[in-house]
């Protein structure tokens, strides 16, 4: 799932594309007593690889989980997660704009667990099983004879071997001195890094007394400490006392603090709410000083409404002055986005690079969940893209 905090420049094709993956209201409900066990979480921990299980964070009760977005977790007779859904009520949704990690790719994964593998499968909004992150219809982990997982790889809807969005087919995971050692293969059998603008290749990671990821080393291709071409070669994830992930630090492979990685900065650090969402995202430098991100934002700011969906998102220059500012509105039961409109200082319509020039996008859905943008000028009249000149 991507959010804005991560968007920089961005082309209206692309942003409708990302659009596409968020909410959409399901129809199916649950049965709930064909579960031994369900939790409700706002939130789920960051995961930086797939390695990891998920687990939720803020937890909330079955009374809170009925008016706010949340994570539910099921579990089968053996007390192992069978199935975790991003819903509102017990109604799928999906993200809403909400970010928590980089690997969550649908509003729903259901696992299976047989003796050496784990099978996870994911289904939309409508609870129809789809092919996510790209062509991943089905991820089968390879687990050994302690359970523990040493591959991963993705197959389409005719079980034929496929490659994720971030050119990911197999995952390959060795353990050694209570580090793990992953490695990511295309289909080509060549390595990929973590993700196409984060370039790590084979990675040592590293994991504390709770199982939570607290360095990343990069190893490149020879299987040794290596700086990549930002000069990072280690990535330090910190966490508070809820599960947060509330920085992160960049240094070389000796251990030098380096401002590097995509955001070009050494710290970048998420502020939260008492609610576990994500209300801030800033940088420094290596000397502590504030610092912009590469993509030019000196500060990202997000507000939410009380059922947990994503109200606003502003993003302030290097003078503290509004760059960006989208408003999100959504159907009379939340379940999803009707409207995104960009605002000025004054809170009024304006144009904006995001909606191609638009002021306001506005969806019309169909019974089958498919939806029709529309795009309107600041005075809410229809916007029509300026025509391009051929044949210069």
């Amino acid at each position: 799932m991507l959010t804005l905090f991560k968007i920089g420049r961005i082309s209206l094709c692309t942003f409708v594309v990302l659009l596409n993956s968020f909410s959409v209201a399901a129809v199916t409900k649950i049965d709930s007593k064909s579960f031994s066990k369900q939790k409700h979480y706002r939130h789920i921990m960051f995961r930086e690889t797939p390695y990891a299980s998920y687990r939720g964070i803020h937890p909330i009760s079955d009374n809170v989980s009925e008016t706010n977005a949340h994570y539910q977790f099921s579990y089968d007779e053996k007390g192992r997660v069978n199935e975790i859904r991003y819903q509102m009520g017990d109604h799928l949704i999906s993200g809403n704009e909400v970010w928590d990690s980089f690997i969550w790719f649908a509003p729903k994964v259901s696992i299976s667990y047989h003796k050496d593998k784990e099978i996870h499968t994911y289904y939309n909004a409508h609870n129809k099983q789809i092919a996510a992150h790209g062509g991943v219809f089905k991820a089968v982990y390879a687990l050994d004879e302690n359970g523990k997982r040493i591959a991963l790889s993705f197959f389409d809807e005719s079980a034929n071997p496929v490659e994720s969005a971030w050119q990911i087919h197999r995952y390959e995971w060795r353990h050694h001195n209570g580090k793990v050692y992953e490695k990511r293969f295309n289909l080509n059998n060549e390595q990929q890094p973590l993700r196409p603008e984060f370039k790590f290749y084979e990675v040592e990671l590293t994991y504390d007394s709770d199982n939570k990821l607290t360095f990343v080393k990069n190893l490149g291709l020879n299987g040794s400490p290596t700086n990549n071409d930002s000069g990072a070669g280690i990535d330090r994830i910190i966490y508070d006392q809820h599960g947060n992930f509330t920085r992160w630090q960049v240094y070389s492979k000796d251990g030098n603090p380096v401002e590097g990685n995509r955001p070009m900065v050494h710290i970048g650090e998420h502020l939260y709410d008492t609610f576990g969402n994500k209300v801030g995202l800033r940088g420094f430098d290596k000397f502590g000083n504030r610092k912009a991100f590469s993509w030019g934002a000196f500060e990202h700011k997000s507000t939410y409404y009380p059922n947990g969906n994503q109200k606003s998102h502003q993003i302030f220059d290097e003078k503290r002055q509004l760059s960006r500012h989208l408003l999100l509105e959504y159907n009379q039961a939340q379940s999803h986005i009707s409207w995104l409109k960009s605002l000025d200082e004054n809170n009024k319509l304006t144009a904006s690079p995001m909606l191609g020039d638009a002021a306001a996008l506005k969806y019309e859905y169909l019974d089958d969940g498919s939806r029709s943008p529309t795009l309107f000028n600041s005075d809410l009249s229809e916007f029509k893209a300026p025509k391009t000149k051929t044949g210069e």
